[in-house]
């Protein structure tokens, strides 16, 4: 009998499977604040997934999530219509949940 080590996910892997929930969510009509405290919680999350890649000498993927983090940082907002704004969140959960399941 082969015995498998069963992988325990990271607080990090954690909070972004959460945040990926959360990212569906946004499709609901909710208080703005909401969405306010999405685009901080995906810019902080984003920016630790940067910094880990970075470590890891994967830089194609450190530039990609420090654009996300770019992209949703809440202060110097950019501007899109609700519909593409859907289809940003949309993606990215389902980039989050296929990066947390397919980690090595």
């Amino acid at each position: 009998m082969v015995k498998r080590k069963i992988r325990t996910l990271t607080t990090l892997e954690k909070a972004s499977i959460v945040l990926a929930i959360a990212l569906i969510l946004c499709l609901l009509p909710l208080p703005y604040g909401f969405y306010t405290i999405i685009r901080l919680a995906t810019a902080v999350l984003a920016g630790c997934w940067a910094y880990r890649f970075y470590n890891r000498r994967k830089t194609s993927f450190a530039i990609t999530a420090a654009a996300i983090a770019l992209l949703f940082q809440p202060f110097l907002k950019i501007s899109l219509d609700r519909f593409t704004w859907n289809i940003i969140d949309v993606i990215l959960a389902g980039l989050i949940v296929l990066m947390v399941l397919k980690r090595k």
